[in-house]
Parts: structure tokens; sequence; C-alpha cells
């Protein structure tokens, strides 16, 4: 569903930003991983996927609140899951 951006709220505008942010720094930070130009990026890059993911969900929950509960719960379930597995 297309909506204009003076149509969407803040926290949608909030949240579309922190997205595209993240999705940016996941990107680069994959590439520096990738190239071995820093060795340590995954630490960085893999809680920072999993909190793409959150707010992926949240996105996902306010657009539509039927189908999105379980969704929510598999994505929170993927990021402690990725959190953890960082730690370790």
């Amino acid at each position: 569903m297309k909506t204009k951006w003076n149509e969407k709220s803040t926290a949608d505008k909030i949240m579309l930003i922190l997205r595209i942010v993240i999705s940016v720094v996941v990107l680069v930070g994959a590439a520096l991983q990738i190239t071995g130009v820093w060795d340590k990026a995954l630490n960085v890059v893999i809680p920072l996927l999993s909190v793409l993911i959150l707010i992926q969900s949240i996105g996902e929950h306010r657009e539509q609140r039927k189908a999105s509960a379980i969704v929510g719960y598999v994505c929170f379930a993927a990021m402690v899951v990725m959190i953890i597995g960082a730690m370790l």
C-alpha cells in the first residue's frame, strides 16, 4: 500500500529512516567482512540485523494487525537468537 510521505505518521517516518540507515550499515559491514578489511564486522552487523528485523516486525504489526502476531513473535525470537549467537 503506497502512501505519500506527508500522509505517514511521525513514528512511521522514523521507522523508515531507521530501516534505511541500518540496512546501509549492515551492507557496508558485510562488505567489509567479506573483503577482509574488518575481521570483527560480524560482531556489529548481526545485532544490527536483529534490530532491523525487530523494526520490520513492528512495521508489519502496525499495517496488518491480524496476521502479524505470529510473524512478530517469530521475528522477536530470531532477534534474540541472533544476539545470543553474536555474543558467543
